[in-house]
């Protein structure tokens, strides 16, 4: 994980520390639920409500994984010449 910019050691540590056993984990997508991660979409006829993510599970993991991905989209690019 660290090999992403943006994503150091502690991120990393705490991601691992809070999967503790992958294998418990049959697909990726339950992982992110398990941490409260997964948005969702309810839509039906003329209703389209954009789910909001759910808040459940661990919120110091939820929260390093968000800051982590911040730090990933919101990069700058300083000193590129464009």
């Amino acid at each position: 994980m660290m090999t992403v910019p943006g994503v150091g050691p502690i991120a990393a540590l705490t991601f691992k520390a809070a999967v503790d056993d992958p294998t418990r984990f049959k697909r990726f997508r339950t992982v992110a639920a398990h941490f409260g991660l997964t948005p969702r979409r309810y839509q039906s006829g003329e209703q389209d409500n954009p789910g909001r993510i759910s808040k459940a599970g661990d919120r110091d993991v939820r929260a390093t994984l968000y800051a982590a991905a911040n730090a990933l989209l919101m990069r700058t690019m300083a000193g590129s010449q464009i």
